[in-house]
């Protein structure tokens, strides 16, 4: 699922509007909320990169081979403090350039409980509408994906990095 902040902020008079975007096709799922929705899947599971048909997904989307080879589905990506771009061993020196190697935001948000995240300055405020944050507040800028993942570490020594989705749709914010 993914989320647009409409022009001029969200409030109850200019709702975030919720789209599912399947192939190039976006549709509205706003007149849906409260609502039980069901979904199935018909067909097959296509790799995100050579669109080849597999069985299974890995990485949220891609075949076991691509999943092998891809930078952006390494181990680094879920624990950004395990970057290895500075040992020579980073699959995509380009990937790094491009998503690991820019300005990161650390945050916290309140969507069940207070959290820490990370994101890249132009997701904000759409990552914290997309994690059902009622409150969010930026705490430090650093210049890579690596370094917000340091960050982040020692913020969850304090507090999670995971929102519990339940709470979040009972509306158990702390």
């Amino acid at each position: 699922m993914s989320s647009q902040l409409p022009t001029g902020g969200c409030n109850p008079q200019n709702p975030v509007q919720y789209s599912l975007r399947l192939n190039d096709e976006a549709y509205p799922l706003n007149e849906y909320i409260g609502q039980k929705v069901t979904l199935k899947h018909l067909g097959t599971i296509e790799c995100l990169e050579c669109g080849r048909a597999s069985k299974k997904s890995f990485s949220q989307g891609y075949c076991y081979p691509c999943f092998k080879k891809l930078a952006q589905c390494d181990l680094c990506i879920v624990s950004p403090e395990r970057c290895h771009f500075d040992q020579g061993t980073c699959r995509d020196a380009d990937f790094a350039a491009n998503f690991c190697m820019q300005p990161h935001i650390v945050y916290l948000a309140n969507s069940s409980g207070i959290k820490v995240g990370i994101t890249r300055p132009e997701n904000l405020p759409t990552r914290w509408i997309d994690q059902g944050a009622v409150q969010a507040l930026p705490v430090m800028s650093v210049m890579t994906r690596q370094q917000s993942g340091f960050v982040e570490v020692a913020f969850k020594k304090l507090v999670s990095d995971k929102t519990h989705w339940q709470k979040m749709l009972r509306g158990e914010n702390e």
